[in-house]
């Protein structure tokens, strides 16, 4: 499971992870835009959205498939569902927290590049720090690897990975 701040990288280390082991990239936002074109963002959306991601992820790691859960999962109660998923099919969850400055990671997120994915009632900005304000750091008990989000590289993620 993928873990940090808005445009800290996340999704091109869930890339790269997925180039180097196979594991099967599930990206909120490629499924979001999959599904619901234009996005609206509401609740209902966001529901059926992560109700598919997590019916996804349940049918791979049945299958014995390596799956990297790429969304924002900032929240505690969020992952909690995510370890649920992994502790009745036996898997072993993993948050890779891509530790980004926090300016670094705005200035990434609010690329006008990402616009499809910013409500249409925020701006960039705004919705960067509606994120980035509610992140509930990760507990004792979470198994975390953390990454530097301003030197993802392939091989920068294979020394740190063991891969």
């Amino acid at each position: 499971m993928m873990f940090g701040y808005p445009g800290a990288g996340k999704t091109t280390v869930a890339m790269s992870i997925s180039r180097l082991t196979g594991a099967i990239h599930l990206s909120s936002d490629k499924q979001r835009l999959a599904m619901f074109n234009p996005p609206n963002f509401s609740q209902q959306e966001h529901n059926i959205l992560y109700d598919e991601l997590d019916r996804l992820t349940a049918q791979f790691l049945s299958s014995k498939k390596d799956v990297i859960y790429d969304a924002n999962l900032n929240r505690r109660k969020h992952r909690n569902e995510k370890y649920n998923i992994c502790e009745k099919i036996g898997s072993t969850p993993i948050l890779i927290w891509v530790q980004t400055p926090r300016q670094t990671a705005r200035n990434r997120a609010i690329n006008v590049i990402r616009k499809p994915l910013w409500p249409k009632d925020e701006t960039a900005t705004q919705m960067f720090n509606r994120i980035a304000d509610i992140i509930e750091l990760p507990g004792p008990d979470e198994p975390v690897i953390k990454l530097d989000g301003t030197k993802i590289t392939d091989d920068y993620i294979r020394e740190k990975l063991t891969i």
